[in-house]
């Protein structure tokens, strides 16, 4: 059981994280939006960064982001309803309790379907995996709420995450940013507790095929070979 991070954590966190975005976030992010479709959710989507990306993408429908920091929550929900041209909500609750537990919801765009009614056509997890108390639980939850044939995009860290060499590159570009210093102290912090579930993808991938999805590719391209990057297939 991994219990190397507290809600309070990524409560502090969600400031920093919402107003920073490194260059290399916006790859990471750009390139992920490009392969949505349909009816799209995010699994652990911190403060929704990546929805607007989403949400730009033509062949997207509707976006739900599920996150269980509430102070992550309040930001996401603030940062959909500045781009309002789709449907959108965002639920505050832990992945793998979503269809066991009562949770909040709120609707930003004219969304009316929930996880109550599975029927994802893509679903996503942003460096999320790392953090959670039972992986096989959280991955077993998210196949069951897509769709057949539906595609999910796992992108985590690995062993060789370089967080130094990532922030130093970054600070060339926001150097004067007012919350980079915390954005870097906090991220510095995160990647170095050691309970952290950083994973080889050898491993990531035996896991995902156990669970049932198809593995339709694997990378380690973004965050100078720091990430884990796998496109599934239910």
């Amino acid at each position: 059981m991994n219990t190397a991070y507290k809600k309070e954590i990524w409560d502090q966190y969600a400031q920093p994280f919402i107003s920073v975005m490194p260059s290399q976030m916006l790859e990471l992010n750009t390139a992920v939006a490009t392969l949505a479709t349909g009816n799209v959710c995010d699994f652990g989507c911190g403060a929704g960064k990546i929805a607007p990306f989403i949400l730009d993408n033509p062949n997207v429908t509707s976006y739900t982001g599920i996150d269980y920091s509430l102070e992550m929550v309040k930001q996401a929900r603030w940062h959909l309803q500045q781009f309002p041209q789709k449907k959108s909500e965002i639920i505050h609750a832990k992945i793998e309790c979503i269809d066991t537990e009562a949770y909040d919801i709120e609707i930003i765009s004219g969304i009316t379907n929930s996880i109550e009614s599975p029927g994802y056509d893509f679903g996503l997890s942003i460096n999320s995996y790392y953090t959670w108390d039972n992986s096989n639980a959280v991955l077993e939850t998210i196949y069951n709420a897509l769709n057949p044939n539906a595609s999910f995009v796992l992108v985590t860290p690995n062993k060789q995450l370089d967080m130094v060499s990532l922030l130093e590159k970054a600070k060339r570009e926001l150097v004067a940013h007012p919350y980079f210093k915390t954005f870097k102290e906090q991220n510095m912090a995160l990647v170095g507790n050691e309970k952290a579930l950083f994973v080889d993808m050898d491993k990531l991938v035996e896991q995902v095929r156990k669970i049932g999805f198809k593995v339709t590719q694997v990378h380690q391209v973004f965050y100078d070979g720091g990430l884990n990057f796998l496109h599934l297939k239910k």
